[in-house]
């Protein structure tokens, strides 16, 4: 979702599409059920349906739906069969199912086109899509908050089809922008804000979706909720603590701060509270020891720690002290 996301300035609402979505798996695969790529009547596409061997042969297949505007299903069975994975170029040897739906402009139960529902949820609103496997395979679109029948049928395919995730950085210091563009790079939307005037220049930050001002006065107001990720980065001590004083009273699931535990504690401390009643969501020094002491490979570490805790997977990349050792000296 990220990959389509990621260039909604590139489509065109009034046109019509072919939307080729993997329907089933069997085996190994480079994507599962439900992942996504959009083509256009010129034969552009955007996001993966493998590791770019398949890519070219699904836009041939969807010249064809466009011509007679019916779906079409595709699959690649690579399981025991070498002339297929060395014809296509495969490294997997599994079997993948794809659906090619035709998507005309209208295309929803309130007459919106794909492209103006892929904005909706790059603008917040999570949808569900919905994919019927039985012979009609009617596609539908729906808010995530509504709940249709559809979704307690059987043989059914669903989809969310989430935000991408939104994150806010406090401060417009020279490291910030590697942060900026790795975040970027994944279909993040990026927000850099800053006090000082002469650090706040979009030109620095060409990669972010907002680069804002934001007076002191300004920051108690400032609407953080919609964010799911911070890292405070202004490398002044009195500014770090206003930010953190404020995210503090937020609901945001992680907050990353620069510096080493004693400033952690020390920040922490002075906005009344401790690492142990915010250890879950405050992290600090901030980022996975990845290695390296450059911006970039900083950065990296930032980048990678939020992935993993925002979909849950922060504990399986902690390792006990005497294994990190071990794997170290292997």
């Amino acid at each position: 979702m990220n990959q389509l996301l990621a260039n909604l300035d590139q489509y065109d609402p009034t046109a019509d599409y072919v939307l080729a979505i993997i329907t089933q798996t069997q085996g190994s695969t480079y994507r599962k059920a439900g992942a996504m790529m959009l083509i256009n009547q010129s034969g552009q596409s955007w996001g993966l349906l493998s590791g770019g061997c398949l890519e070219g042969d699904i836009i041939a297949h969807a010249e064809q739906v466009f011509a007679n505007q019916q779906d079409k299903h595709i699959t690649y069975d690579m399981r025991g069969d070498p002339d297929l994975v060395w014809g296509l170029g495969l490294g997997c040897d599994g079997a993948v199912h794809i659906l090619l739906k035709y998507l005309p402009q209208a295309c929803d139960s309130d007459g919106k086109s794909f492209i103006e529902v892929l904005n909706d949820i790059d603008e917040g609103t999570p949808f569900i899509l919905t994919l019927s496997l039985e012979n009609n395979e009617l596609l539908f679109l729906y808010e995530e908050d509504y709940q249709p029948a559809q979704l307690n049928q059987p043989d059914t395919l669903i989809v969310p089809l989430n935000p991408t995730y939104r994150i806010l950085i406090c401060g417009a210091s020279p490291d910030v922008p590697p942060v900026v563009n790795m975040a970027a790079q994944l279909g993040w939307q990026v927000t850099v804000i800053d006090h000082r005037p002469e650090h706040i220049k979009p030109e620095r930050f060409v990669q972010a979706r907002t680069v804002l001002r934001v007076k002191r006065s300004e920051w108690p107001a400032f609407l953080v909720w919609k964010f799911n990720a911070v890292v405070v980065m202004s490398h002044q001590y009195e500014r770090d603590q206003q930010y953190l004083d404020h995210l503090l009273n937020s609901d945001i699931p992680y907050i990353g701060l620069l510096g080493p535990q004693k400033r952690r504690d020390k920040l922490l401390k002075d906005c009344d509270t401790n690492i142990e009643a915010q250890q879950a969501r405050v992290f600090g020094p901030v980022g996975l020891k990845l290695g390296g002491h450059s911006p970039q490979s900083i950065a990296l570490g930032i980048v990678a720690e939020i992935q993993a805790v925002l979909s849950g997977n922060l504990d399986t990349l902690h390792l006990p002290e005497q294994n990190i050792e071990a794997a170290v000296n292997a």
